[in-house]
């Protein structure tokens, strides 16, 4: 309250209303004195001035007129941090009553939410780009320290498309799919180029365990089959405790948390922060954003649109790769056909939210992945790879027509009676 009553004063005494103008600074920063600011505010837009002392004081003769004499760079951070206060004071009196009224998972959102309100004790500053040529020293690290900028996707041509790979500060990327088609397992090479690169990753799995993605790992890493690892075949036993002794010296790690691994078994976006800081992930990974909870209650679009922004914020916040897998929706998808933003499920926020987004669309063993969004553009929109999910393959294929670019060793397919690969 006192700062706001200096800051008036020092308005009217120095007739400068320019810093309210270039701070962005609303009525809501002097509650206690609203009506007083509105004063002035309305005097400066209609007449071009701060009213003077007499005409100020006879619209309020209560109102206390005294000499400031401290700095307008300390009164502005005191009048932020006097925001904040009153606040979270009004914050902490609701979550107090929703609890006792018994409304716990109300005051947790709104406890939840508070951060997202906070005011920010810097000043709006822009920056001259004109004037301004730090942007060189970037560039020039670029050139010699490349992967400090961007992770690799796991798939060459990916990467060279979107200019290097995944924005190792930037990037919100989501892979979208309609069920069966691979996104889990592109999600895995996604963390198997991340943990190659040594950085430490996370997955949140929403519906399979723990083993399930492990052995989808380790089939992707040796090539062994899948169907042996998880029904058990002792030809195996040994290439796959060699192949596991040897994987205990990666120089990355890889963290997997499923949904029993919670103890509410409520699994929401602050769960997903609690589990970067917990193990100080380089990168986190989604599968499945839609099975994401929300605190409250909300509808079920209303909570999925709440979710992606969610997850926008903390990929900020956090300043580390977000790759999610989303389903696409039911809409009917062609043979070749290129899917757009509009195939996605929530594709309004998502499609807002994701700095790249791509689609995956299978035909028999042939996996074609659609770059549909890129912030910083593509060279090449459309890739197809000869796929073996049982030992976790991926051959790029030049084009439609050519033989594959590279060679991995020869997969033996495990199928069921219908000719479905068996996972």
């Amino acid at each position: 309250m006192v700062t706001q009553l200096q800051l008036l004063n020092w308005i009217l005494e120095n007739k400068d209303f320019s810093f309210i103008i270039k701070e962005d600074i609303s009525k809501d920063y002097f509650p206690n004195f609203s009506a007083e600011f509105d004063f002035i505010q309305k005097h400066y837009k209609e007449y071009g001035q701060v009213p003077d002392k007499l005409t100020f004081v006879n619209a309020f003769p209560d109102f206390e007129i005294t000499t400031v004499t401290e700095s307008l760079p300390y009164l502005l951070n005191e009048l932020y941090q006097e925001k904040n206060e009153n606040y979270l004071v009004k914050t902490f009196n609701k979550v107090k009553d929703l609890l006792v009224a018994g409304k716990t998972d109300e005051a947790l959102d709104l406890f939840s939410k508070s951060s997202e309100n906070i005011t920010s004790n810097k000043r709006l500053e822009a920056v001259n780009i004109l004037k301004d040529d730090s942007r060189y020293d970037t560039y020039l690290d670029k050139c010699t320290n490349f992967s400090k900028y961007y992770l690799s996707t796991g798939f060459p041509e990916i990467d060279d498309a979107l200019g290097g790979g995944i924005d190792r500060v930037n990037s919100y990327f989501v892979i979208s799919a309609r069920p069966g088609v691979g996104k889990t397992l592109v999600l895995i090479k996604f963390a198997a180029a991340a943990v190659k690169a040594g950085l430490k990753v996370g997955l949140y799995e929403g519906e399979m365990s723990v083993d399930k993605i492990a052995g989808r790992y380790d089939s992707m890493i040796s090539h062994i089959s899948n169907g042996s690892i998880t029904h058990g075949n002792i030809e195996i036993a040994n290439q796959y405790k060699t192949y596991l002794d040897e994987l205990k010296n990666s120089e990355g790690e890889f963290y997997v948390l499923t949904r029993d691994m919670v103890g509410s078994n409520k699994v929401t976006v602050d769960t997903l922060e609690a589990f970067i800081e917990k193990y100080n992930l380089d990168v986190l990974l989604v599968d499945q954003v839609s099975l994401l909870d929300v605190h409250g209650r909300a509808k079920s679009y209303e909570a999925a649109e709440l979710i992606s922004k969610e997850l926008k914020s903390l990929q900020t916040r956090k300043q580390i790769p977000l790759v999610v897998a989303s389903q696409q929706n039911r809409k009917a998808v062609e043979e070749d056909k290129t899917i757009g933003v509009e195939n996605l499920a929530l594709s309004d926020r998502i499609g807002q939210d994701a700095s790249e987004i791509i689609s995956l669309t299978k035909n028999e063993d042939i996996l074609k992945i659609d770059i549909i969004k890129a912030r910083d553009g593509a060279k090449k929109y459309s890739f197809k790879y000869e796929i073996n999910f049982d030992k976790g393959s991926f051959v790029y294929i030049a084009d439609g027509n050519s033989a594959p670019k590279q060679t991995e060793p020869e997969d033996d397919y495990v199928r069921d009676e219908s000719g479905e690969i068996v996972f």
